[in-house]
Parts: C-alpha cells; sequence; structure tokens
C-alpha cells in the first residue's frame, strides 16, 4: 500500500474499536482518525464527535489524543464524562485509563444527584469518588442546602466530607427565603452525612442576621443548630458585645433564639449616645434570650455585677451598679425594662451629674 492510499485509509476511519476486555478502553467513534509518532512514542489523534468508554464510564468531546503506551488519553473541547453517578464537565481532561485519575482543567464542572463542584482545575478520582480542586473552588450540597468556597478544596462525595482552605466560606439556608448563617475562616471541614456539622479553624467570622461574631475555633451543629465559639470569642448583636471564654448560639430555622456566654462572661451596650457611656453586666455566665432579633431577657449568673445608666425619654437620670449572685434585666420591644438583682444584692446609685469613679467601671 502506497503512502497516499494509506492516508485515504485514516481519513475515512469513522469508528475504532479497541478490544474491550474488562477496564480496557473503548474507543467507539470519531470522524478521523491519525496515527502518529511523537518522541518516539505511538499516538492517536482523533477529531470530530469523538466517544469513548471503559466499563461504564462514557466520554464525549471534538479531539482526543490517546498514547497507548501510557495508558492516557487526553480529551480537548467541550469534554464530557460521565460515569452514571457523576458528569465531568471541563475544556480539557488528561484522563489515565489503569488509575481511573482525571486531570481536569478550564471551568471545571462535577455534577451529581446530591452535590456539584465547580473550580478551574480538579483532579478527581473515579475509583474513590473524591476530587481535589485548585483555583475558585466551590462545593453546593444541594440536599444540605450548604455551599463553600476556598481557593483549595478536597470533596469526597462518598463520604459527604468536603474540606476548603484560604478564603474559606460556608453558607447554610433552611429555605430561599429564610435566613442565611455564613461563616468564613482560614480553613473549614463540612461534614454532610450525621451528624452534620461544619468545622472552621482560624480567623473564624460569623455572620447571621444583625449578628456577628470573631474567634479562632467554631463549631456549626446543623442538626442541632448550634454554632460553639471557642477561642477568645466575641459577638455582636445590635449595640451589645459580648465576651467571654466560650460563646454557644441556639438557633430555631436559622434565627439565633438564644446566646449563651461562659466563663469571665461580660456583655457591653451603649448606654449614653451623647457622653458615650457604657452599660456592663458581668459574670461566670450570661444568658441572652432573644425573640425576633430583639433582647427579651438577660441573665448573669455567679458573680454578677452590673452598671447600667438609667435613662428617662432618652434623658440620663443617673448610673446604677450593683453585684449579687444573679441579675435578670427584661427588656420590652429589645429596650431595658427593668433589673431584678436575686441573693446577697450590693448596690450603688450615682446621679447623673456626679463625676467621681463609679464601682465596677472600667
Amino acid at each position: 500500500m502506497n503512502k497516499s492510499s494509506y492516508t485515504i485509509l485514516l481519513l475515512s476511519v469513522l469508528i475504532v474499536i479497541v478490544p474491550a476486555s474488562d477496564g480496557q478502553l473503548e474507543l467507539i467513534h470519531a470522524d478521523r482518525s491519525i496515527g502518529k509518532i511523537v518522541d518516539g512514542k505511538r499516538v492517536r489523534i482523533l477529531t470530530g464527535n469523538v466517544l469513548a468508554r471503559q466499563d461504564t464510564l462514557t466520554m464525549a468531546c471534538e479531539q482526543a489524543v490517546f498514547y497507548e503506551e501510557q495508558d492516557r488519553i487526553d480529551f480537548i473541547g467541550k469534554v464530557r464524562l460521565n460515569d452514571g453517578h457523576r458528569v465531568l464537565r471541563a475544556r480539557k481532561i488528561r484522563y489515565f485509563t489503569e488509575t481511573r485519575l482525571a486531570e481536569c482543567t478550564g471551568n471545571v464542572r462535577i455534577s451529581g444527584k446530591t452535590d456539584s463542584l465547580y473550580a478551574e482545575k480538579f483532579i478527581y478520582h473515579f475509583r474513590e469518588k473524591i476530587a481535589e480542586g485548585h483555583n475558585n473552588v466551590f462545593v453546593w450540597d444541594k440536599l444540605n442546602r450548604t455551599r463553600l468556597w476556598g481557593d483549595y478544596g478536597n470533596h469526597n462525595s462518598a463520604q459527604k466530607y468536603t474540606l476548603v482552605k484560604k478564603n474559606a466560606r460556608f453558607e447554610h439556608t433552611e429555605t430561599d427565603e429564610g435566613d442565611t448563617l455564613i461563616i468564613t475562616s482560614s480553613v473549614m471541614e463540612y461534614f454532610g452525612l450525621e451528624p452534620r456539622r461544619a468545622i472552621a479553624i482560624k480567623n473564624v467570622n460569623i455572620r447571621q442576621g444583625e449578628l456577628r461574631a470573631q474567634c479562632d475555633s467554631a463549631v456549626y451543629s446543623i442538626s442541632e443548630e448550634q454554632v460553639h465559639l471557642r477561642i477568645t470569642p466575641v459577638a455582636w448583636q445590635d449595640q451589645s458585645e459580648m465576651k467571654g471564654a466560650m460563646i454557644d448560639l441556639m438557633m430555631d430555622s436559622l434565627e439565633v433564639k438564644d446566646i449563651l456566654i461562659q466563663e469571665a462572661a461580660e456583655l457591653k451596650s451603649l448606654g449614653d449616645s451623647v457622653t458615650m457611656k457604657y452599660n456592663y453586666l458581668r459574670g461566670k455566665s450570661i444568658h441572652v434570650e432573644l425573640a425576633n432579633r430583639k433582647p427579651i431577657r438577660i441573665t448573669a449568673r455567679n458573680n454578677a455585677s452590673s452598671i447600667y445608666i438609667l435613662n428617662d425619654q432618652g434623658v440620663n437620670q443617673g448610673t446604677n451598679s450593683a453585684s449579687s449572685d444573679s441579675i435578670v434585666i427584661f427588656f420590652t420591644e429589645g429596650e431595658m425594662d427593668s433589673i431584678s438583682i436575686i441573693g446577697g444584692s450590693e448596690g450603688i446609685f450615682y446621679p447623673a451629674d456626679y463625676q467621681g469613679e463609679i464601682k465596677g467601671e472600667y
């Protein structure tokens, strides 16, 4: 056969079959097939409506370069790999037939029945169902209505486990119209199986409605709707600042209903905007109860103390300093209504024009 006839034969090939025993790659279709020797190795280039298969995995693209001696095939242009459980789409996928590993680049999307992943680059292991993503990673757990972002991500779909690093962001919503809990951190772990939870580590910031919080370690128990803040936690609600060794947020349908501050607990709120003086409440623990995002009752227990500025229609009437076993503050429509001092109480009232030191103030 002369060279011209050989070329015509290659150009006329529409279907290329490789023996498809178990685990073997089967090249089903291509508009054109050309064989070449590149760097001393045999290469087959397939173009136009390329279709291949390996066991239950189907592969489609515009062009494929098959490295016969390396058990590797490069899919290029509108690549789509589908194993019946998950669909990979990318501009280019380098696929290794022996290890079932796919190196995906260029607007990569991995879609499953309950989750979806996006990144500029993914390494996907079909056997283990593990994806390692780089650059603008996004993971969406459709079933549990959670979303994660980061510069790097590792997702195990079989175990429903996700790890994201660098500019990590986690969001959880109950409904389209409901509240959204947002957590950002340096590192984020998400566990989609029961007990469902998210763990945030280092530079943690939390936002839910009007509440803001910071700490260096937080655990969000999704099933119980509780957020546990640890390592120098601080939280803000309206004009109040809360500090303690530990802060726990209890929610109902993602709306914060209770805030529990433990160990050296302190709550600070603006008492007089003219003089910029603050109210203080301290105790071993402080429990803040909320309704419609406003406080209805705040209770300080064990060595409780308070400094509160008394106002009447916006006019400063003086400051009350008190200490006791427990102090309970009641609110009406978010405004302080009354204070109950319980057990071994001691209190001092300072008039508004008092210029000296107020006991317990700092």
